[in-house]
């Protein structure tokens, strides 16, 4: 048999070993739990406290040979949350892994002002849907404010309501998906990796990003939510946040427009309802 740990790395790069991970048989393979013979063993990894790609295997009762490790999954492959069982697409852009649709995780919440921030579930977290309508969170994904798409964590980066393994982007890495689809011949100057720079930025990368392909981030139009309830935008605007502050009260984020080919850059409120994209 082989049990798995995860190894986590902190911020100071010290690294800590987790307890011994839960394997599920994927239904198809067989796991680790009875290696008998060679052949491929397919195992899938539940329980993970945070994401990490460093294991440490512990091999009982036997001399086993390993030929190769390997992640069958792929940057453009199908990605099931399951939490909840909803499937997204993925596409590489650039050296970047990002999901085709905005998160629709959680349960609708119509009327209230107040988001939670704890996400001990899929159920427990709260969604707006535009208009309060729950189709509207099919087509275009959920609206969330800071808080609670954050987790109630205030760290850059932070896994808040993603899926095991994905995060909300920070700042800088919106601005390396700026500039990997960039081609205004300014890119640096458009794009700088500051946190000063409010306003429009480049030429057609906003068009970029709304147009819908296998091979494109495949910006919706979903709206937003303001912070005294009402929805507007729909089809016109989409608004993404960011995972870092801007200050206590505001986060950066980004938005593009119908009739712009633009990007926008801007700190707003953290109690709009604005789109996820892990």
């Amino acid at each position: 048999t082989i049990e798995v740990y995860p190894v986590y790395t902190d911020e100071q790069g010290n690294q800590t070993q987790g307890p011994k991970l839960d394997l599920v048989n994927d239904g198809v393979n067989p796991d680790f739990s009875n290696i008998s013979a060679d052949g491929k063993y397919r195992v899938l990894l539940s329980n993970l406290a945070q994401p990490t790609d460093v294991f440490d295997l512990k091999i009982t009762n036997v001399n086993l040979d390993i030929d190769y490790i390997v992640d069958p999954w792929a940057c453009g492959d199908t990605l099931t949350d399951t939490r909840d069982s909803k499937t997204y697409t993925t596409v590489l852009i650039g050296a970047q892994c990002w999901m085709r649709q905005s998160m629709n995780v959680g349960t609708l919440t119509a009327g209230a002002n107040t988001q939670g921030t704890n996400c001990p579930s899929a159920s427990e977290i709260e969604k707006y849907c535009y208009a309060d309508n729950e189709a509207n969170c099919t087509t275009y994904g959920g609206l969330y404010q800071w808080d609670q798409a954050m987790c109630g964590s205030t760290t850059a980066g932070a896994i808040g309501i993603c899926p095991t393994g994905w995060h909300i982007p920070t700042h800088d890495e919106f601005t390396t998906l700026e500039l990997a689809i960039c081609t205004s011949g300014s890119c640096a100057t458009d794009f700088p990796y500051d946190t000063t720079t409010i306003g429009y930025r480049g030429t057609n990368e906003g068009t970029a990003l709304m147009t819908v392909s296998a091979s494109t981030f495949s910006a919706l139009l979903g709206g937003q939510r303001s912070t005294t309830g009402t929805f507007s935008n729909v089809d016109y605007y989409t608004y993404f946040w960011s995972s870092l502050q801007y200050d206590a009260s505001n986060a950066w984020s980004r938005y593009t427009a119908s009739d712009q080919t633009q990007i926008r850059r801007q700190s707003s409120t953290k109690t709009r309802g604005y789109s996820i994209r892990c």
